[in-house]
């Protein structure tokens, strides 16, 4: 801005030499040509000097008025040679003698003045000098001359002298003027650039401020979304693959992982995001990497805090940059966040706190969700044997026969053969053992379409979707025989063995209905244990 500010001042002052120096051709023109060309002087050949002193004012003229319009920054590197021109011109005025004209030499003082390239001291200093030097040498060649150009134009001596004196005055008085205004010039040219940099400094600071409120607006958006987010998700797969792209965006970095602790207390992989997931279980899990440093201090830990082996072993992956958060609830860690990127120092203090606040905020969420699915799991599960309750099952069974009017549904109930005398011989204790052990048999051979529940007591309920009851009861008799070839035990020296009874029905084969369904297979194992127990039995079959 300031040298834009500086040429157009050049260009100003190059303007006003240009017309100061055309109204000089013109005075020159109509005063000296109109008054002295009929008046004869000791000049012999005055007439043509005067004619060869106009022409070259025309011709010194024109090229610099094309200068000016067409190549102004020639016209800028010659500023000497235009100086010199000027210097020139004045002394060709001068030695004509004709020292009515000499009010000519202070406007073409200030015509030389105006012709300096730049606003400098020194340049007034060296035009200044450059005049006198032209006015010393005129007056030199004019001295002897003084008493003919007396006695020829009827001037005194005192009169000679007091042009030379008048001229002399005009050319430092000048170079005195020239020499102050481009002083106080200079310090004007300072001071505004000085309050241009003041200025470029507090817009600098001004848009730096603006960019940091700017990214604190977008974070606090982000983090809004984020919240609303985890208030909405309560599955913890969706919610932490969801955690891990947002907070990819958010850094900008090139992977991040979220990592949990298992109840083996080994660290796994629970979300990830990125280009290419490299192999990180075997790396984070040894004991002083940074994942396991962050989880032994609760601390943010970086790239500086890393081991050798693993810097190398992420080098190898073209990371250079990383950062571990831990998530922390109120009583321990239950995982880490890590972020890493392929430039050298991506995240700067500030986004490690930015972090950290998301993490926080996911911890809260994983604490929620974890405990909404506790208690959907107990809301829906038997806590004594961990298989679903009745109230999945009706929950089950409703679900399924909304959906699907062609329905192929199957049914085992399992009734433990004397589960009474178990409890009367051996206490609840045992029993409850007993129970828990025949859950986890059946849990064996429940799959995704395939559930078993716990109905009450020592019955059981296995339901099977798409299943026919001649395939479900095959699955049953495999129940049966696995039940009564296993041990249980009151003590660790005193194994008992029981034997289950189980009944099979099926939709649409023995009923249209859920309640017609257990019904059925309720009278088929009322059979199986009227029939000596120990038994698969398939409703109507003998």
């Amino acid at each position: 801005m300031l040298d834009n500010i500086q040429d157009h001042k050049i260009k100003t002052r190059l303007r006003v030499n240009l017309y100061l120096q055309l109204v000089t051709v013109l005075t020159f023109l109509l005063v000296v040509n109109y008054r002295y060309f009929s008046i004869r002087t000791l000049y012999r050949d005055q007439r043509l000097y005067l004619i060869v002193v106009f022409c070259f004012m025309l011709i010194y003229l024109f090229p610099k008025g094309y200068l000016f319009k067409q190549k102004i920054s020639l016209l800028l590197k010659l500023f000497w040679l235009i100086d010199l021109l000027d210097v020139l011109l004045v002394s060709l005025l001068y030695h004509l003698g004709f020292f009515p004209v000499n009010f000519l030499l202070p406007l073409y003082l200030i015509v030389i003045f105006l012709s300096t390239r730049e606003i400098k001291p020194g340049e007034t200093y060296y035009v200044t000098l450059l005049s006198l030097a032209g006015l010393t040498i005129n007056i030199i060649l004019l001295w002897p001359n003084n008493f003919a150009l007396t006695r020829e134009l009827g001037y005194t001596p005192l009169s000679f002298v007091f042009l030379v004196l008048f001229a002399l005055a005009s050319i430092l008085l000048i170079g005195f003027l020239a020499a102050s205004y481009s002083s106080t010039d200079q310090q004007l040219t300072s001071r505004l650039q000085k309050m241009l940099i003041e200025k470029e400094a507090v817009l600098k600071e001004s848009y730096l401020t603006q960019a940091d409120l700017e990214e604190k607006y977008a974070f606090s958006y982000t983090l809004t979304l984020i919240q609303q987010f985890l208030l909405e998700e309560m599955d913890e797969e969706n919610l932490l693959t969801n955690i891990a792209d947002i907070i990819q965006g958010v850094l900008g970095s090139f992977t991040c992982a979220i990592f949990g602790i298992n109840y083996e207390n080994q660290i796994e992989i629970l979300s990830f995001s990125g280009k290419d997931a490299p192999a990180l279980l075997k790396v984070v899990n040894e004991k002083d990497s940074l994942v396991a440093q962050t989880i032994a201090t609760q601390t943010i830990q970086d790239e500086n805090s890393a081991s050798p082996e693993e810097l190398e072993y992420w080098k190898r992956q073209g990371i250079y940059s990383l950062v571990t958060v831990p998530l922390v609830t109120k009583t321990e860690t239950i995982g880490v966040i890590l972020a890493a990127n392929q430039q050298k120092f991506s995240f700067n203090q500030e986004q490690k706190e930015q972090l950290m606040i998301i993490a926080n905020q996911v911890s809260l969420a994983l604490e929620n969700t974890r405990l909404h699915q506790e208690t959907k799991k107990m809301a829906w599960h038997d806590s004594l044997t961990g298989l679903y309750n009745r109230n999945y099952m009706n929950i089950f069974l409703f679900s399924i026969f909304q959906d699907n009017n062609n329905l192929q549904l199957g049914c085992i109930i399992f009734d433990l053969d004397f589960f009474k005398e178990v409890n009367d011989t051996y206490g609840h204790l045992t029993g409850d053992q007993v129970l828990a052990k025949t859950a986890n048999i059946l849990k064996k051979y429940s799959t995704h379409d395939r559930i078993a529940c716990r109905h009450g007591g020592e019955e059981f309920i296995m339901l099977g979707l798409n299943h026919q009851p001649a395939e479900l009861a095959a699955i049953a008799e495999t129940i049966r025989q696995e039940i009564e070839t296993t041990p249980f035990f009151a003590t660790e020296d005193q194994p008992f063995h029981l034997t289950i009874s189980c009944g099979v029905a099926g939709i649409p084969e023995h009923a249209s209905t859920i309640s017609d369904l257990l019904a059925r297979a309720d009278q088929a194992l009322y059979q199986a244990k009227n029939s000596g127990r120990n038994l698969v039995v398939v409703y109507g079959q003998e």
